[in-house]
């Protein structure tokens, strides 16, 4: 999804906002003081910190229910790479597990991905790791269906696309 190209200030944190996850390292986005916020502005000007163009947005969606909940919302500049993104989508997982989602909602199951090519490599090295084994409920079943992905990550999560955008490429 594209963003309009700026910082905001989040008065509520007294933080900067609209910056790409990717290089917010590089500053505290808290402003302390009046030096940080123009050393931040310095770093944004001179494009050591860049502003966010799209955002990559991870939500959850429970099998039969209409609702969607975002878990998260980070700017991008685009510079991101396969790496990067494995990191995102496998730290996603991992947060929804510690918060105890897992037991409450449920666990992961499947993955979904857009049509960017980046996710699409990140999603490969995540969920298509192992075989599904022929002592799974499921194996008996889909191993019949041709053509069918029965590869998984770990914890068995399967890795799916966004149909609009599988057609969108033929």
């Amino acid at each position: 999804m594209a963003l309009e190209e700026m910082a905001v200030h989040f008065s509520k944190f007294n933080m900067i906002g609209g910056l790409c996850w990717k290089h917010l390292n590089v500053i505290d986005p808290v402003l302390h003081m009046y030096d940080s916020a123009v050393r931040n502005a310095h770093k944004i000007h001179n494009q050591e910190v860049h502003l966010g163009k799209e955002v990559t947005i991870i939500g959850v969606a429970c099998f039969g229910k209409e609702e969607l909940y975002s878990v998260l919302v980070a700017p991008t500049c685009k510079t991101e790479d396969a790496a990067d993104m494995e990191v995102i989508l496998a730290h996603a997982i991992e947060c929804w597990d510690a918060t105890g989602a897992d037991t409450r909602v449920g666990p992961v199951w499947s993955f979904t991905t857009d049509g960017d090519t980046t996710c699409h490599a990140a999603g490969h090295r995540l969920f298509l790791k192992h075989p599904l084994s022929i002592n799974s409920p499921l194996y008996a079943i889909l191993s019949d269906m041709p053509w069918l992905n029965t590869f998984t990550g770990d914890s068995k999560v399967t890795l799916d696309f966004n149909f609009k955008h599988i057609f969108k490429h033929k």
